[in-house]
């Protein structure tokens, strides 16, 4: 598939309605597989949303919705002009439908997107995602992930001003475990304190938006797990207390 014609195969997909039906959450999961994540980062994160959608309690999240389902899409960005639709626009009403999308994820390889890390073209991409969809959610959420700050492509202040003008809440999920240092050309790992501040100030905004970290390789799943329920529910649920994930998340 070309890289300009990724929107295509955002349409509707796995039985959605031809109109636009009412759901809870309407999901996009933008997961960083740029050149600075490698191969066994970039299959523990795809992992991660697998294991997550075949939970138990992320499945009773969705089920305890006003509505009782949402609509998910999982795309993988990376540089300029990278970014790909893995699994388009699906609804998800259940045990059954949840699993199913884990194991159409599952059947994926995580790709691997050159030309930097242009978070900014991947928020203005996935922000035009929920005009294709068919669907109409009382919330609409961008879930990014990422293991450094913007640095090609459209500006990331400008993207994001244009997305929360949507109404779109950004949530992150900062992967900081790495040590600073120089990886390649103008690819850089940041300190971690200097990441989770930048996805703090930077990258997420909107109502009750938040970030989770990832400190730590063997995380991502539970880290996952916990930051899809939260934005299932639109609270911590529970009042579950996030700082058990190993650092506290982190509000707006």
């Amino acid at each position: 598939m070309a890289w300009a014609d990724s929107r295509a195969a955002a349409g509707p997909s796995l039985g959605e309605p031809a109109g636009r039906d009412e759901v809870d959450l309407e999901l996009v999961i933008a997961s960083d597989v740029s050149t600075s994540m490698d191969r066994q980062e970039k299959a523990l994160q795809l992992g991660g949303f697998v294991a997550a959608f075949r939970d138990a309690e992320v499945q009773r999240a969705i089920m305890r919705g006003v509505r009782g389902r949402i609509a998910v899409i999982y795309v993988e960005w990376g540089g300029e002009g990278r970014q790909r639709v893995v699994v388009p626009w699906t609804l998800i009403d259940g045990p059954a439908a949840a699993a199913a999308f884990a194991d159409r994820l599952d059947k994926t390889s995580p790709g691997r997107m050159t030309f930097g890390t242009a978070m900014g073209e991947a928020l203005e991409f996935c922000s035009g995602l929920f005009d294709i969809n068919g669907y109409v959610g009382d919330r609409r959420v961008i879930d990014i992930s990422g293991d450094g700050i913007s640095n090609r492509g459209r500006p990331l202040d400008v993207a994001r001003a244009q997305a929360l003008a949507r109404g779109i809440t950004i949530n992150g999920l900062p992967i900081v475990y790495h040590e600073p240092q120089q990886v390649a050309g103008d690819i850089t790992v940041f300190a971690p304190g200097e990441l989770t501040a930048y996805f703090v100030d930077e990258v997420i905004g909107g109502p009750d938006s938040f970030i989770v970290p990832i400190t730590a390789m063997d995380a991502y799943s539970e880290a996952i797990r916990h930051k899809l329920i939260r934005e299932i529910a639109g609270t911590p649920p529970g009042g579950a207390d996030f700082s058990a994930l190993s650092e506290p998340d982190f509000r707006r």
